[in-house]
């Protein structure tokens, strides 16, 4: 790759050996690559996406909550995927406060599961008539 600028929605690349609009209109939608050790290193606190997807996702006594699938970023913050044994896949906030910790040696992530998703509903003094 001869330059990369980030845009709104996606990377603008100029590219050796393409030398006009045609030629790269003919790459649009190809799928590139990177070798990891060209990546630089990553700060505290920061991680790949690939080094998060199949980590064990687990509460803080160790128990199981499932796998982490993926990543998201829909312009409000990254959302953590995970897919529990059974039942519909998480999508929970990737903050501090419901991932405390990121252990990539241990192969897994802790998550504070927030109440209404463990299962507590909030309390109702309300009753139908």
């Amino acid at each position: 790759m001869a330059r990369a600028r980030a845009a709104k929605v996606h990377l603008v690349a100029t590219l050796k050996g393409v030398a006009d609009r045609d030629a790269a209109e003919r790459l649009n939608g190809i799928e590139l690559y990177i070798s990891r050790d060209a990546l630089p290193e990553t700060d505290d606190g920061e991680y790949y996406h690939a080094d998060l997807i199949g980590l064990a996702a687990i509460d803080a006594q160790g128990a199981s909550i499932g796998t982490v699938t993926a990543i998201h970023n829909f312009g409000a913050g990254d959302i953590i995927e995970i897919a529990p044994k059974s039942g519909p896949s998480l999508l929970l906030p990737f903050t501090n406060a419901v991932v405390p910790t990121v252990d990539l040696a241990a192969g897994h992530v802790i998550v504070e599961l927030p109440n209404e998703i463990e299962g507590d509903s909030p309390d109702s003094t309300d009753s139908a008539s």
